[in-house]
């Protein structure tokens, strides 16, 4: 036995020595007994083959001085009974069965008594031996009944010297085989000198009238031939387990760098991963969750098998004499469970500390949060990319503000008016779209009077507003602001000029040419979101509102004119075309009326009469190509707080196109946005991409689009007093003098060239459809019948699906899938290095098949019930071999450091853990304290490095009797040999 100390404290008896063997069968005697008789068998035979060797049993005699006297049978005689051989049968197991008047026979055997020489008490007699007292019938273990409460061997040992009372094998075979031999002549055979397993303590187990009780302990359990190994512990690398291993860890390692690469660059999938692709966003994060378990899996599979590998080959060293502790045995379940950490806290307090240890916990925590990193940084999900420069693509039909392609694409079920069906068409649209984007400027200006957060800088007021195929908001931006108290001031009149920019609406198409390439929400499942930055002109709203007296207006009101007759609806149809003047008004300058063109595009309006009080009016003389400009005249009157009847205002409506601005388009799931953005500084203006643009582009076109427009918003209804809604509220908001004289605008009321602008903005987006992206038309034709591609320069930043996480709070992910791509190789170097694959002896079936067939140990006295707990899962344990059979057996300091002249004799204390060398004093200084932690780390068990001095634990059969390795003669010995002399410590 390789721990020396016995589990059952040492007789006192000198007699009693550690080489002692266990008592026979206790015996039951009659109160008249007085000498005992062994008898054999006659019909005995020997068996065919030579049967398992078996120690002798004893028994003590009774030193009973009251029964010297009696008259008892001097011998006990077995009867015959018919079926005694077969006790003798394939395993030879054969035994002594005896009863005593006080216990009834057992069934199927008899005992007789025969009389035997009595020897007198203190007289050393040999023990006889017959064929009966090997075993009793039915068993092959001559101690049944026996416990040898006292004797160093109740607890199994698997040393040579313990298989036989001596050394000499070849003297007890010979006595045993002559014990067969004199069995079958009914002669009694005495033992050698050497056979003498009398012990006086044994009597205590004899109790009268009860058959004897045997312990578990006592049997003849003979390792190298009842035991050896039936497969090779070491496997070549060719192994198909070998080979699976290596697979294994060529797929986490592959895999876990590929996650790694992918979290590191964040690829985006663009159309591979979209709603109608090949493969969708659900199937996606279908697919990498699969993919991060079995990483997941195949990192824990890997890296036990690493662990289990380390473990079972320092449990086979015997030059590093290491060995393994329960505690580093149970590392495993970390990774595996890592809820053990909690339950089974102990454990990880002795292991953890350790290189091993510290390994098994970081992959534990590895393998817990590796999926959770993969989602965040490998699972694709929608982010936005970088701003990407691209020069993208747009059809191109039409230029700028052409009446009649706006007519032709105006949707109506009226297919017989061919003169005016497209007009009624336009003016409807109009009117919708002009209506409901003046009323939401008209609820948000309420709002911004409400919160009290008016203000008179043009820059600062309320945005235009517009609404762009019923799901984008158009927003636009005020250009050229000027000061309206200044000018005002400047002009001796009130002056309301404002220009508002819209984006360029085709800018909306060609973010959704295919050609483009850019992925839109509904590919997305709605939820994809991207801007774009489009280098494009902007078409402008010029509104010019000046404040008139009626004796000013005179020269351009046809009414007021002498000898022109009566003036209405129904004669100013025939009147308007005669309606041209060259008479000069106080306003000329202001809205430049030159009259110096011969075709009259440069003469002022006409208007057919002055407007009634909330009524407004505009002229449709001078209808030349060329005039680029409409106007409204328009009076004010008297509500219940203001009276603005008598004020006249005379407003100019254009259009131009603009190169110092850019479209910006924003497109989410329910919608988007649409923004014209005027900034000098932006890179992306088209003034930037066309630099010799011209500045400011009149357009003359719109003049057609702004009649149909001003007529669809009842604009002129003034011509016959007819009181329009529309009308009254916008010539409410005409502009008057404060208390002091002065001019500004109304911090609470948009101002009627704001109304007028926001109001028309609506057909720069129908004149813009399909137009082109740069100020100029190249072709003959207005209209062309195949689309034409055209290019601008864009900026785009999208989102699609990709990964690389959405945030950046997420990038701390990445050290999880780092550090598991790390441990991936090194283990996956680990099994390429190193050859083949030894029994993993961490795994609980190899564990308890090796520890049921190893000698117990006192180390672990007390752990049977309730398991180890404390130190005992320090105890050191190493494999050892018995010929072709391996055992565990705890480690004990090497001989040299205890035992200076090696000895074989059994020690009554079992050898403990060889205590860490002491540590040198740390050097004073700076680092000491460091220095001292990490000394103290070390010496815990950490093992960062071994001093010269350090003593190392060696198996205690080793530091007692050194084995010959190199005399292995079968192939377990050879692998054995090979393994024990290994001194890396993976």
């Amino acid at each position: 036995m390789a721990d020396r100390q016995p589990l059952i404290s040492d007789s006192s008896d000198p007699s009693e020595t550690a080489d002692n063997t266990p008592a026979l069968p206790s015996l039951g005697f009659s109160s008249f007994s007085q000498s005992l008789g062994l008898g054999a068998h006659p019909n005995v035979s020997p068996p065919s083959s030579p049967p398992p060797r078996s120690r002798p049993g004893y028994s003590r005699l009774q030193s009973d001085t009251s029964g010297v006297g009696r008259n008892a049978p001097e011998t006990l005689v077995e009867e015959d009974e018919g079926d005694i051989a077969d006790s003798f049968g394939k395993h030879a197991s054969s035994g002594l069965g005896i009863a005593t008047p006080a216990s009834p026979p057992a069934p199927r055997r008899k005992v007789s008594i025969q009389t035997i020489p009595r020897v007198p008490i203190g007289v050393k007699s040999p023990t006889l031996y017959s064929a009966a007292t090997l075993s009793p019938p039915g068993t092959g273990d001559p101690f049944l009944g026996g416990f040898p409460k006292d004797s160093a061997s109740s607890t199994p040992d698997l040393r040579r010297e313990r298989f036989s009372p001596s050394d000499d094998r070849g003297d007890y075979e010979q006595f045993r085989r002559g014990v067969l031999k004199h069995t079958n002549n009914n002669e009694t055979l005495r033992s050698p000198d050497y056979l003498h397993y009398l012990h006086s303590s044994d009597t205590d187990r004899l109790r009268k009238g009860a058959p004897s009780i045997r312990s578990a302990y006592e049997n003849e359990f003979r390792p190298n031939q009842e035991c050896p190994t039936t497969k090779d512990f070491y496997q070549s690398r060719f192994t198909w387990i070998s080979i699976s291993i290596v697979i294994i860890c060529l797929f986490s390692t592959i895999f876990s760098g590929i996650f790694l690469v992918l979290a590191l660059k964040g690829p985006r999938y663009g159309r591979r991963i979209t709603t109608h692709g090949s493969l969708t966003p659900g199937e996606a994060q279908v697919l990498t969750s699969i993919m991060a378990k079995l990483i997941e899996l195949s990192f824990v599979t890997s890296f036990v098998t690493f662990l289990g590998q380390v473990l079972s080959r320092r449990a086979f060293m015997k030059e590093q004499g290491r060995g393994v502790t329960l505690s580093e045995l149970s590392m495993w379940r970390w990774v595996v469970q890592p809820g053990t950490l909690i339950v089974h806290w102990q454990i990880a307090k002795y292991a953890g500390i350790t290189v091993l240890g510290l390994l098994s916990l970081l992959s534990a925590v590895l393998a817990t949060l590796y999926a959770p990193a993969a989602t965040a940084l490998v699972q694709p999900v929608l982010k936005f990319g970088k701003w990407e420069q691209r020069v993208l693509v747009g059809s191109i039909k039409t230029q700028f503000a052409n009446i009649a392609y706006v007519k032709g694409i105006c949707e109506t079920p009226i297919r017989t008016d061919d003169e005016f069906g497209g007009s009624t068409c336009l003016q409807i649209e109009h009117a919708a779209q002009g209506y409901h984007n003046y009323q939401r400027y008209l609820a948000f200006w309420r709002a911004t009077s409400d919160n009290g957060n008016g203000t008179t800088d043009q820059e600062k007021r309320p945005p235009g507003f517009a609404l762009l195929h019923e799901n984008t908001t158009v927003v636009a931006n005020w250009i050229n602001t000027i000061d309206t108290k200044a000018v005002s001031k400047e002009q001796n009149r009130i002056i309301n000029n404002v220009s508002l920019a819209m984006p360029h609406s085709g800018v909306f198409q060609a973010a959704r040419d295919a050609r483009n390439g850019i992925l839109q929400p509904e590919e997305l499942n709605s939820e994809g979101n991207y801007f774009l930055r489009a280098s494009v002109p902007s078409p402008v709203m010029h509104v010019l509102c000046a404040n008139m007296k009626k004796e000013e207006l005179e020269p351009i009101v046809y009414d007021e004119w002498p000898d022109t007759g009566p003036v209405d609806i129904n004669t100013w149809g025939k009147q308007s075309g005669n309606a041209t003047t060259t008479n000069k008004t106080v306003v000329d300058d202001l809205f430049g009326w030159t009259k110096k063109d011969p075709t009259m595009v440069d003469y002022p309006p006409v208007f057919a009469k002055l407007p009634m009080p909330f009524n407004t009016i505009l002229n449709h003389t001078s209808l030349a190509w060329g005039r680029d400009s409409i106007y409204l005249l328009g009076q004010g009157g008297k509500d219940t707080r203001s009276d603005k009847t008598g004020v006249f205002f005379l407003c100019q409506i254009r259009a131009t196109l603009t190169p110092q601005c850019n479209t910006r388009y924003n497109a989410t799931g329910s919608g988007g946005s649409l923004e014209a953005v005027c900034n000098e500084d932006d890179d992306m203006g088209y003034i930037k991409s066309m630099t010799n643009a011209t500045s400011t582009l009149r357009e003359p076109d719109w003049r057609d689009i702004g009649f149909d427009w001003s007529n669809s918003m009842s604009l002129n209804t003034g011509i016959m007093d007819a009181n329009a809604s529309n009308s009254r509220l916008l010539t409410q908001l005409a502009l008057q003098p404060d208390g002091s004289g002065e001019v500004n605008l109304n911090p609470s009321l948009p101002s009627p060239a704001e109304a007028l602008a926001v109001m028309s903005g609506c057909t720069l987006l129908m004149a813009a459809q399909d137009s082109p992206f740069v100020m100029f038309w190249n072709y003959t034709e207005h209209d062309l019948v195949t689309p034409q591609p055209q290019y601008f320069n864009a900026s785009v930043q999208a989102q699609q699906y990709g990964s690389g996480g959405s945030d950046q709070v997420s990038k701390g992910w990445i050290v999880i899938l780092l550090l598991v791509f790390l441990l991936n190789i090194f283990v996956l170097i680990y099994f390429l290095v190193h050859r083949g694959l030894v029994t993993d002896f961490s795994e609980p079936p190899n564990l308890f098949a090796l520890a049921v067939n190893s000698p117990p140990s006192h180390l672990f006295a007390g752990s049977c019930g309730g398991g180890p707990e404390g130190k005992q899962f320090m105890v050191n344990w190493f494999v050892n071999t018995e010929g072709d059979h391996l055992f565990m057996e705890p480690g004990a300091r090497p001989i040299a450091a205890e035992h200076p002249h090696p000895h074989s004799h059994t020690h009554g204390h079992g050898h403990g853990p060889a205590p860490a060398a002491t540590a040198a004093a740390p050097k004073p200084g700076f680092f000491a304290p460091i220095t001292a932690a990490i000394e103290r780390l070390r010496r815990r068990g950490l093992h960062l490095g071994r001093r010269q001095n350090q003593t190392l634990l060696r198996p205690a059969s080793v530091s007692e009797h050194e084995l010959e390795l190199e005399h292995a003669n079968t192939r377990t010995q050879r692998q054995y040999a090979m393994l024990a002399k290994r001194r890396s410590m993976l």
